[in-house]
């Protein structure tokens, strides 16, 4: 076993920012030492989980609130820590939000459907979003029949959730008329609101014409084509239009569904960028694995690539990735209710993503307010004494130095700055008179809002 696969606390603090919300000091012992394979096996093994949180129809921003907060405290826990890093990464990839008037329970069984399907099948995964309550409405799915076809999903399916625009090499990959011709074949689904609303697929809205995709290419496919009948039965594969996506192959005839997946899923959690070469070996290994995005990930979290320098700080941290690491390596105490409001003023406000391509990701994260918001939550976390909806309770050690309770805190935070940065930090402890009750409460707790302000701490 070469030494590079076990992994070091400094490797274990990186894995679980990426594959979770921050490790706990409790994590950092337990996982120190362990191998890569050992400890992504232990983060793959969580059980599906269909929960969904507490939401009505009524979509005020009480109720909002409500929903968010109940998914904070799920993020806040390390035992559903993959499960529910997923769930908001599927969240941005196939966004829905209550702003364009899709009801919070609605929402909250989407949410449901990422947490129960986000780590297996791909293809059952898109699937379910296809016929989801919450994407019928908000991409207009449900007012789709063969008699006024509408060809917004059936666009957004191909441009933005599976294939993209085009191939690396710049080649469309697909025209006008595959939109159309997709946007036929998915017609049909409608709710059925005699008691809770449900989806069904209704036969006289369904275009039963001919239809054919990707003319003129390997893997056209023509007829008939749908995705499920009125019984709830899936087309088969030849004239389920759905594993035409899974079957389109770009113009060097590699698999274009899985190269598009395997870089937004390096994007989110490596590096903005993928090499071609990682493209190649990730994109073998999801398509030999069947689509499961389980085993993808198992692949991206133990490839040396994941570890190298430019994946450890490469990536500015989203406000969750930023306010629940804070609250785990510091051990705050917050009833997650004080957090919705912080988050949003950061620019991630939870069910409620900005348009249908999610998130602006990088920089825009820190645009000058949002990064305001930060340093205010910092303010907040740091002085938080049980009044202000925060408790955090640092304590100074026998016998500690400004120097050792600096680095103290670095560490705790994953932190590394420069010797120059360090110092400035142990001067700031060192003024004052060290010890006493007015220098723990300003300039040891302000340590705190300096080290959660600092650039280094943005990203990850």
């Amino acid at each position: 076993m070469p030494a590079s696969d076990v992994l070091s606390q400094r490797d274990v603090a990186h894995l679980l920012r990426r594959a979770g919300f921050g490790p706990t000091p409790r994590d950092l012992a337990t996982y120190t030492g362990q191998t890569r394979a050992d400890v992504v096996a232990a983060l793959l093994a969580a059980k599906p989980s269909g929960v969904a949180g507490p939401a009505t129809y009524k979509s005020d921003h009480r109720y909002l609130e409500r929903l968010q907060a109940w998914w904070l405290r799920r993020m806040l826990s390390p035992r559903y820590r993959l499960q529910e890093k997923m769930a908001l990464f599927w969240h941005d990839h196939f966004p829905s939000a209550t702003a364009a008037a899709v009801r919070l329970d609605w929402l909250s069984t989407q949410n449901a459907t990422f947490r129960l399907y986000g780590l297996g099948s791909f293809r059952e995964l898109v699937h379910q979003v296809t016929r989801d309550l919450a994407m019928l409405e908000y991409l207009d799915g449900r007012r789709s029949r063969k008699d006024e076809v509408n060809e917004n999903y059936g666009r957004e399916l191909m441009e933005l959730f599976t294939l993209g625009p085009s191939d690396e090499e710049g080649h469309a990959n697909y025209q006008q008329i595959d939109v159309g011709s997709l946007a036929r074949a998915l017609t049909g689904f409608t709710f059925d609101e005699s008691k809770k609303p449900v989806v069904v697929m209704a036969a006289d809205r369904f275009d039963d014409g001919q239809k054919v995709v990707f003319s003129g290419r390997p893997f056209q496919m023509s007829g008939v084509l749908g995705v499920e009948n009125p019984d709830g039965t899936q087309f088969p594969p030849d004239t389920n239009v759905l594993d035409a996506l899974f079957a389109h192959r770009d113009m060097q005839g590699r698999p274009t569904l899985a190269r598009f997946m395997v870089r937004k899923l390096w994007a989110w959690f490596g590096t903005p960028e993928a090499s071609s070469p990682l493209v190649d070996e990730l994109s073998a290994a999801f398509v030999a694995n069947g689509y499961v995005i389980g085993e993808l990930l198992r692949a991206l979290f133990t490839h040396d690539a994941f570890y190298s320098e430019e994946a450890r700080s490469s990536t500015t941290k989203t406000p969750a990735d930023f306010v629940i690491q804070t609250l785990l390596a510091l051990d705050v105490k917050v009833r997650p209710s004080e957090l919705p409001d912080r988050m949003e003023r950061m620019g991630m406000e939870l069910f409620n993503p900005p348009g249908v391509e999610g998130w602006q990701h990088g920089i825009a994260w820190l645009a000058t307010s949002r990064y305001l918001e930060r340093i205010d939550f910092a303010q907040a976390v740091a002085s938080g004494r049980g009044k202000n909806g925060f408790r955090f309770q640092p304590e100074v050690p026998d016998g500690a130095t400004p120097t050792t309770l600096v680095d103290a805190a670095l560490a705790a935070l994953g932190l590394e700055v420069s010797p120059e940065t360090r110092q400035r930090l142990i001067d700031h402890l060192s003024s004052g008179d060290f010890g006493s009750e007015a220098w723990f409460e300003t300039k040891y707790r302000g340590l705190f809002v300096l080290l959660l302000s600092l650039p280094e701490f943005q990203v990850h």
